[in-house]
């Protein structure tokens, strides 16, 4: 298999891994939504160290969490575990009270959501077809606060998290399996302390919950391994086509194994938001072909 045909497989398969993502968290109704972010955060931690023993890259580690230390960058590894963690959170929630289509909802303004912290954290220059997706996204979003009543904080506040948390891992970039277990780490002592102290006792919840809780560490590590593979060996730009496929399968999802309701009034949101992508996607591709052709001339 050629690079980029693995890097297009692992693409895929880790994308529609993310993308089941919200029907198993929906087994997982019955438990509290911070006790389930704190179990995936322990047996994250359990699997992800799993594997850095099987790479043998325990040194790596060491070495690696040195040179943060002493660089004072340390710091922003825990800001990104936090926000790592709220992200986790957020979408745990939504999933577990019926709200898996705002939730898809979310993912999909983030790239576009991207594009806007760029600009404002990076000073990144906003193109035309950029502006005009961000006005069709925004008036999506503004449609449904009108039909909501509310500003929808939790899709906002899901897609931010994990906006803010892709920008501290471009200006401390750093090995999946390392990112992860560095996280993992320093959040793992309070889900510990959480879990000693919750009411919620897993033991007593039978052998179906205990072990999807388990597997959990499972499902949180195995789609970013798949992506570290696909940024290897793929360029951004087929990414970024693949990676609609994450929120395009938990809408599906959503609306016909979760039975979530997808009236006309969600559909015009939806429809904004997709006019906006298909701008936005557009744009970059003709941003691309342009590049291309002046490396060549």
């Amino acid at each position: 298999m050629s690079q980029k045909r693995l890097g297009i497989s692992a693409a895929i398969l880790a994308y529609s891994l993310w993308g089941v993502l919200g029907v198993f968290w929906a087994l997982l109704h019955s438990v509290p939504a911070m006790d389930t972010l704190a179990y995936r955060i322990i047996w994250s931690l359990v699997t992800i160290c799993l594997v850095i023993t099987y790479q043998k890259s325990w040194s790596r580690l060491f070495q690696i969490t040195k040179k943060l230390f002493h660089s004072h960058q340390l710091i922003w590894i825990i800001l990104s575990s936090g926000l790592i963690s709220i992200n986790w959170f957020i979408y745990i929630y939504m999933v577990t009270h019926h709200q898996a289509t705002e939730a898809s909802l979310g993912y999909y303004i983030m790239p576009l959501m991207n594009v806007a912290v760029a600009v404002i954290f990076l000073h990144e220059r906003l193109s035309r077809s950029n502006l005009v997706a961000l006005a069709f996204v925004s008036v999506g979003v503004l449609i449904l606060t009108i039909q909501t009543g509310s500003l929808p904080v939790n899709t906002l506040l899901m897609a931010a998290s994990f906006c803010f948390y892709g920008l501290i891992k471009k200006q401390v970039p750093l090995p999946a399996t390392i990112s992860l277990a560095l996280e993992t780490m320093f959040v793992a002592p309070i889900a510990l302390v959480y879990i000693m102290r919750s009411p919620f006792h897993l033991i007593n919840s039978g052998v179906q919950i205990t072990a999807l809780t388990v597997l959990s560490g499972v499902i949180t590590v195995l789609p970013l391994l798949l992506f570290a593979v696909a940024t290897k060996n793929t360029d951004f730009i087929t990414l970024g086509f693949i990676q609609y496929m994450n929120p395009s399968i938990q809408l599906l999802l959503a609306v016909f194994v979760l039975h979530e309701n997808f009236d006309w009034h969600k559909a015009i949101v939806f429809v904004f938001i997709w006019v906006g992508i298909l701008i936005f996607v557009t744009g970059s591709l003709h941003k691309a072909k342009k590049i291309k052709q002046l490396t060549f001339n």
